[in-house]
Formats: structure tokens, sequence, C-alpha cells
């Protein structure tokens, strides 16, 4: 039996590889940003030749958006997952000094990618420093997957309007 490709998957993959990708990173609901101001997101819908279904994400996809979602989560917010979330929210309302801010919020952002048993390792963190008044700025990671995929996650702009949680192609 033969597992269909999703349409996700890079080109060039087998069927084989898809699997992996799957099993080790995850199959999940596809959320996407209901605005790229807001951090709210929504379940997205597909056609099929037999209606409208639930959109999926999955493998690469998939995890970089549980990240994405994650880093968006106030941690304890969630009454079922006290664990889950972003110590980040702090650092932005309480520090008074940019360069505290920025080191706070690395910490925060290495804290909630390391603790995900589907990354092997944080190759690059590097954070903005946030100019005098804003509480805003930008943050990516770079980091191994354990199927062994290389991924970056951007985090940026949340006050300024900018995107936020997109995968960048390595």
């Amino acid at each position: 039996m033969t597992t269909p490709l999703s349409p996700d998957t890079p080109a060039g993959t087998t069927a084989d590889e898809a699997v992996r990708r799957r099993r080790l990173l995850g199959v999940g609901l596809r959320a996407d940003l209901v605005d790229l101001r807001d951090t709210a997101r929504d379940m997205s819908l597909r056609t099929t030749p037999g209606g409208v279904d639930l959109d999926m994400v999955e493998g690469l996809d998939a995890f970089t958006q549980d990240l994405a979602v994650g880093l968006t989560t106030l941690r304890g917010s969630d009454p079922f997952n006290a664990r889950f979330g972003f110590l980040g929210l702090s650092p932005l309302a309480e520090q008074t000094s940019p360069a505290i801010t920025r080191e706070a919020l690395r910490s925060a952002v290495a804290q909630v990618v390391a603790a995900d048993p589907r990354v092997r390792r944080i190759t690059d963190l590097t954070a903005t420093t946030p100019t005098p008044g804003s509480r805003s700025l930008d943050i990516t990671v770079s980091f191994e997957c354990i199927s062994g995929d290389s991924a970056t996650v951007e985090v940026s702009g949340l006050a300024s309007g900018g995107t936020f949680g997109l995968e960048i192609p390595s």
C-alpha cells in the first residue's frame, strides 16, 4: 500500500521519505494567520472531490507551524497543558533596557524550541536590538530536526504588522 504524497511535500521526495517525515515531525490541521497584524489563527478548509474538508499540514510545515503557535501562546494560558507556551511577554512588558530585553527574549525562544523533542539542536538564534520606545523586535531561530532537515522560523514585528512564524527555505 502506498501513501499519497501531500501537496506540501518538497519536490523530489520519495514516498518513504514523506512517511518518515510525517512520523518524525507530525501531522496537524492547517492553522493560517487570520491577519498579519495579529497572532490569531484559524483552521483552513480545502476542496475535495467529496466536498469540503479540513486542510492538513505535515512534516516540516506542521513542525514549524507548531513552533510558531508555541511562540505566540503565553505559557500557562492553555488549561490542558500549563507547560506549553512562551515566557517572552514579561521581558517585553517589564524590561527597560533594550539589550536585556533582547537577551531575555533570545533565552525564551531557545527554551521553547529546545524543549520540543523534534529538535536535534539549535544552530543559530539572532535577535535585533529593539529601538527605544518599541516593544517589538525580530528573532530568527535556525535548528536541525530529528529528521535531518534544517529549518528556520522567523518571529518578527507583531506590533508593527510584520509577518510572524514563517518558515524560511534553507
